[in-house]
């Protein structure tokens, strides 16, 4: 079976570049979460709903998001960019009501999983050179909270505070290598 392996962690952590960097040099495909046709709704999601509504938009869209990945799995190995940890946490994180509908029942679950972090003024530093951030990537109570969520999950934690895109890429390979 094809390795599926995915990259969790709060906004400005290296997801993306890390995640694309990591596919190309293990030859896997590339995945972002939430893909089509969720991704074309997302913005208006994001701003215009309560968390509750966002949280089944989002579990619906990881619901899609795995028979994608399994589709994609039957001919090549996976590197995702965000899953079902990122619907978890930044939801039970805008509101901890919703933690009690955490449930992973129908998904393909990976076979590895990293929590990437870093510090909060690198992620500062990261933020304010992207031009697409939106206020929940700006809110940093919301993103703290995420981030003690996304701890609780037991995920390999690797810090992109001081890396470059392919050392952290370097690091996610070393624990691939050692069977974590």
């Amino acid at each position: 079976m094809n390795p599926f392996i995915c990259l969790e962690g709060v906004d400005a952590v290296g997801k993306t570049e890390v995640a694309k960097c990591l596919a190309t040099r293990l030859g896997h495909s590339y995945y972002k979460s939430p893909g089509e046709p969720f991704a074309s709704v997302r913005k208006m999601v994001d701003e215009s709903v309560d968390p509750l509504t966002r949280y089944f938009f989002y579990r619906s869209a990881t619901q899609h998001d795995s028979k994608c990945i399994a589709s994609l799995l039957a001919t090549s190995g996976l590197v995702c960019d965000r899953y079902i940890y990122s619907t978890f946490a930044f939801h039970g994180a805008m509101d901890p009501l919703i933690q009690s509908l955490f449930e992973l029942t129908g998904l393909r679950m990976p076979d590895h999983t990293f929590l990437l972090v870093t510090r909060e003024e690198v992620r500062a530093r990261r933020l304010q050179t992207r031009l697409d951030a939106n206020a929940l990537d700006l809110n940093i109570a919301l993103q703290r909270r995420a981030d003690r969520i996304f701890r609780t999950f037991g995920l390999t934690v690797i810090d992109t505070s001081d890396t470059t895109v392919e050392e952290a890429a370097g690091l996610i390979l070393a624990q691939l290598g050692s069977g974590s």
